[in-house]
């Protein structure tokens, strides 16, 4: 009986402890509750990215997504690149974020002379920049158009600038079997893609 006694009065006592342990939840509750301020809130945001906005043109005034490419003949294999002086092309960041230019050519140029295309260079010049031609074989220009191209180093164009390049073109001695080749079809890809801050 004595037991019982006691069963019945630590019951009690726990739930004493239990209501009591809920009272000091709510009340901390309600006083923390009180210690708050109002919401202020920022209605209506947006989020939206720069513009990459890459343009080309042959005379540095009317620019484009495309422009007609150039003929670059009288080329002898292991002789000068030609032409001498290189074709002028500008390439102008339109967008709102600086650009890295990459470079590649977009499809398989038709090649009924079976030129060694790992043998044919396309050399880019940056005018003002005081540096060399950076050169391009014509396999690796084609295998880079599915990865957005190779990159041309020390090229980055601000927003809002304009930069003139020199192009041309050279071959090995042994890039031909024959006497004369000819490749057409060649599209040159300039891609500018924007760099982070």
């Amino acid at each position: 009986m004595w037991s019982i006694q006691r069963f019945k009065n630590s019951r009690t006592m726990l739930r004493a402890l239990l209501v009591t342990a809920a009272v000091v939840i709510v009340v901390s509750g309600v006083t923390f509750a009180a210690l708050q301020s109002q919401e202020d809130i920022l209605t209506g945001n947006t989020i939206e990215t720069a513009t990459a906005n890459l343009q080309i043109s042959k005379d540095g005034s009317n620019f484009g997504n495309s422009q007609t490419g150039f003929d670059f003949a009288n080329l002898v294999p292991g002789g000068s690149a030609q032409p001498a002086t290189g074709y002028s092309l500008y390439l102008k960041n339109s967008g709102s974020a600086p650009l890295a230019l990459k470079m590649s050519i977009a499809s398989i140029p038709t090649n009924h002379d079976n030129v060694d295309l790992s043998k044919v260079s396309v050399l880019l010049t940056t005018v003002g920049s005081g540096t060399s031609a950076q050169s391009f074989n014509l396999d690796g220009l084609i295998a880079a158009a599915s990865t957005g191209g190779l990159s041309v180093s020390g090229a980055n164009l601000t927003n809002g600038s304009i930069q003139q390049y020199k192009l041309q073109v050279s071959m090995a001695s042994d890039a031909i079997n024959g006497s004369s080749a000819n490749l057409s079809n060649i599209d040159i890809v300039f891609n500018g893609v924007v760099q982070p801050n």
